[in-house]
């Protein structure tokens, strides 16, 4: 079980440093083009694994076929499409606040749809670990808004964003266990080209991809094997063995190295309040997952002996 913790934790690390990569790829590359490709060059990836294998790789029931194809349009294809058209309408503030929200949505979707039972601890953790996120947005919003004019569309585009985050760990908690990773990760990049390639066509008319440096797409081809493929295969092997509404609580480490990478890379100051922000996410994963009920029930019997 401890295994698990460290995957989903290394999974949601992965996809947090992979922010300011992607801050420079969409600089130079159509945000849903780039979001296609890198479906695909995952996907290409894991062909010769997936084929390998034959049938033995595909689902073995109809409802495992539709959770795959939900995982798909939900935590790949909608989030992404959401995410970019909503920050359209909305500040970035706004959107960072609200995407705070998913160990809660988390939560919320794995009691009503797979009928988990939210204890106490875990909701403790939750509302901690949404305190701490939104510490963490809310101090890089202090330099002022982006300028973006504020719309109740936009709001309901990246609440739609983080609805489709909370559903796709959902359902690949219901997959969890039935299929290899390897296979599971291949048919959803699979998936998720074909359904976003037709907005990406549309969205990427006069795009030249020669004109894009080499090294932006070093950036993007490393970033994509990290957070599109390594990250998804941890967190699925964790997500089979984790509850998704605690699993949901590791979503709080994507900003947590987002901060890191950010002072790391690019320079940028840690201030208290980030350093606030980190403290409460990292209390509520240790809380959340047990680590430190388990400390303390250690330390009640050495005291005994």
């Amino acid at each position: 079980m401890r295994s698990a913790h460290v995957n989903l934790a290394l999974s949601m690390i992965l996809v947090g440093l992979s922010v300011p990569t992607s801050k420079l790829v969409v600089s130079h590359v159509p945000p849903l083009a780039a979001a296609f490709l890198r479906f695909l060059m995952v996907a290409l990836l894991l062909a010769p694994v997936a084929l390998r294998r034959g049938r033995g790789a595909l689902p073995a029931s109809t409802r495992d076929w539709i959770s795959i194809v939900l995982l798909s349009l939900f935590g790949m294809v909608l989030f992404n499409v959401f995410l970019l058209f909503g920050l359209r309408a909305t500040s970035a503030v706004t959107a960072g606040i609200l995407t705070s929200t998913i160990p809660a949505m988390t939560a919320l979707c794995a009691a009503l749809v797979l009928g988990e039972r939210i204890g106490a601890g875990t909701a403790g953790a939750i509302a901690l670990a949404v305190l701490g996120i939104l510490a963490l947005n809310l101090q890089a919003g202090e330099g002022g808004a982006d300028g973006a004019a504020e719309s109740l569309a936009g709001t309901l585009l990246v609440c739609g964003a983080v609805l489709s985050e909370a559903l796709y760990g959902v359902f690949a908690r219901r997959l969890g266990g039935r299929m290899r990773p390897l296979a599971l990760t291949f048919l959803s990049n699979t998936l998720a080209a074909a359904m976003i390639a037709p907005a990406a066509a549309a969205t990427a008319r006069g795009f030249d991809p020669a004109a894009v440096p080499v090294e932006i797409w070093a950036l993007f081809a490393g970033s994509g094997i990290g957070s599109g493929l390594i990250a998804v295969l941890l967190w699925m092997r964790g997500i089979a063995q984790v509850p998704a509404s605690r699993a949901g609580l590791y979503t709080g480490l994507i900003p947590v190295a987002g901060v890191a990478a950010a002072v790391l890379v690019l320079g940028e100051r840690l201030t208290p309040a980030h350093g606030l922000g980190l403290a409460c996410v990292l209390v509520a994963i240790a809380l959340g997952t047990g680590v430190l009920r388990r400390r303390s029930a250690g330390a009640g019997l050495a005291s005994r002996d």
